[in-house]
């Protein structure tokens, strides 16, 4: 019986070293090697042509949307329609609206906001770093907004049942039209899971730009082993 015990407390600690060893390289490739990776959705002819891209699963509840993959994202149309009221609901038929490889955003009514929800398919994080925009057309714009002042509209979340006004961050455009595209450079949306990327006028978009960290999953595993030995290395060493 003794040697048994022998025997099993060798192993256990072996077992115990290996894994306090593969916990501390983890940790180390977490910390000190993670590395970042930048995306930009280009709505790539290739991908977005025909208008109806659907490659995808849509996130959004009770919609049939349009989705497309591009340099790892979940890029989604929305139409959220009857906006403010408690009748509001996002359109089985949202979609894009393809030009040239860019997002030919617009507006039909003033109760109605179309848009882009961009999500990572793992369920990861990003950072919204940048985009290009263009406005198009200023004689129209939803309701608590005015054509005197056209704005880019983004959120990291939207609740179709309340006001559009005050649930996004706005960034105001004026009225020149613009023949060339312009970049809106963001700092406020780090770190996040989901983004509500709209309008209150007619403004193309484009060249979405974002910084996510890849999920080290296949990591997981060796940093809970390591955990578990060192647990039992304690233990051990307590006896």
């Amino acid at each position: 019986m003794k040697d048994q015990n022998i025997h099993f407390s060798f192993f256990t600690r072996t077992i115990s070293n290996l894994s306090l060893t593969c916990a501390t390289a983890l940790a180390l490739v977490i910390g000190i090697g993670t590395e970042v990776k930048a995306a930009k959705i280009e709505f790539d002819a290739d991908t977005y042509a025909g208008s109806n891209p659907n490659t995808c699963t849509p996130q959004l509840p009770e919609t049939g949307g349009k989705c497309f993959i591009e340099d790892g994202f979940n890029v989604e149309a929305f139409s959220a329609q009857e906006i403010g009221s408690p009748t509001a609901f996002y359109s089985e038929g949202a979609h894009f609206h393809p030009s040239n490889s860019y997002e030919a955003q617009h507006f039909s009514e003033v109760d109605r906001l179309l848009g882009i929800y961009l999500t990572l398919p793992n369920g990861g994080t990003f950072s919204l770093k940048s985009l290009d925009y263009q406005l198009r057309d200023n004689t129209r714009a939803i309701a608590g907004y005015s054509t005197d002042d056209t704005k880019i509209l983004i959120s990291t979340t939207f609740d179709p049942s309340q006001p559009v006004l005050g649930q996004f961050t706005e960034y105001s455009l004026g009225t020149t039209l613009s023949p060339m595209f312009q970049t809106l450079n963001l700092t406020e949306f780090e770190n996040i899971t989901q983004v509500y990327i709209a309008s209150s006028g007619d403004v193309n978009f484009d060249n979405i730009t974002t910084n996510s960290i890849p999920e080290p999953s296949s990591l997981v595993g060796l940093l809970l082993v390591g955990s578990v030995g060192f647990c039992l290395r304690k233990k051990e060493s307590q006896r």
